[in-house]
């Protein structure tokens, strides 16, 4: 499979993120939104402007992943339960569920909303690289629900087009999987490897499925974008600018663009100097296009 290097690639905004994570384009808002995680901020970007926006909001509310909201802005996945926050309105965060606890150095990471409004994250711990992960399923009752476990660092969750397929990976493991999902209960089964990335491409990070039901993954550590088709195939691998890109997601008019955002922790001064895009949010058009983007429905 030939790396593909000439894909032209923008940067949009030179947001310098620690750790930018989890873009989600807003229909409503028409803006990307995306977070940084260490910094933490809350952040939107206007393609039709070119207007970004970062906002901080509690100090030591560490986010980890968004999903859009029915009711109003975003259900969010951090380091002390599940929030909902409005960025319209004055409300502080008003955390609804707290699947983790009081556990010390775990968090929530990756999350995103199944076709039907369940708001899907994966916990981690923050420092120690251990099997402790847990995937939760938050209901439009707010009611929250241990579906599986012994994970390190959960990322990747997306769904097929159809519902049918949900897809999960530990990057830490190097290892992308699929469940079958059924859409009326909620639940998963048959958890099978749809890719295993050890000594190739880099480690799975997010996710996302265009129209045609193929799989788009950031891979960390090397920097590329892999496309998979739905027997797990690998069908496209573009080179991006930047070492660390973390999740791609398709936003803009007509959902044409794949936007991507980055991180630049722990990368070397020198390594920096030659990276300038390190943590940026970047742009591309791959010739497809993406799904609309499922809301909380709590």
């Amino acid at each position: 499979m030939t790396v593909e290097d000439d894909v032209e690639i923008r940067c949009v905004v030179q947001s310098a993120d620690i750790l930018g994570e989890t873009p989600r384009w807003c229909e409503r808002t028409k803006r990307l939104w995306w977070v940084d995680v260490r910094r933490p901020a809350l952040q939107s970007y206007d393609p039709a402007t070119g207007k970004h926006e970062a906002r901080r909001l509690q100090a030591d509310l560490m986010i980890g992943s968004i999903a859009p909201r029915e009711a109003g802005g975003f259900v969010m996945g951090t380091n002390s339960g599940i929030y909902v926050y409005d960025p319209a309105t004055s409300e502080p965060p008003r955390r609804i569920a707290d699947p983790v606890g009081d556990v010390p150095g775990m968090r929530l990471n990756d999350g995103r909303c199944d076709p039907r409004g369940r708001f899907w994250v994966g916990s981690m711990h923050d420092h120690n690289r251990v099997p402790v992960g847990v995937l939760y399923r938050l209901d439009a009752d707010h009611g929250c629900k241990a579906m599986h476990d012994g994970f390190v660092l959960p990322n990747s969750i997306a769904w097929s087009p159809d519902g049918g397929t949900m897809y999960f990976a530990d990057t830490h493991n190097q290892t992308s999987f699929a469940f079958d999902y059924d859409l009326d209960s909620g639940s998963i089964s048959n958890r099978r490897v749809f890719a295993d990335w050890t000594h190739q491409f880099g480690r799975p990070d997010g996710a996302t499925v265009d129209t045609e039901g193929y799989l788009w993954t950031c891979m960390v550590a090397t920097g590329h974008l892999v496309r998979q088709a739905p027997d797990g195939s690998v069908d496209r691998i573009i080179q991006l600018p930047v070492t660390n890109p973390t999740c791609p997601v398709f936003g803009g008019k007509d959902l044409a663009t794949l936007y991507i955002t980055s991180h630049s922790q722990r990368l070397a001064p020198e390594t920096l100097a030659v990276e300038p895009l390190a943590g940026a949010l970047l742009a591309l058009d791959v010739g497809v296009r993406g799904l609309p983007e499922p809301r909380f429905a709590g």
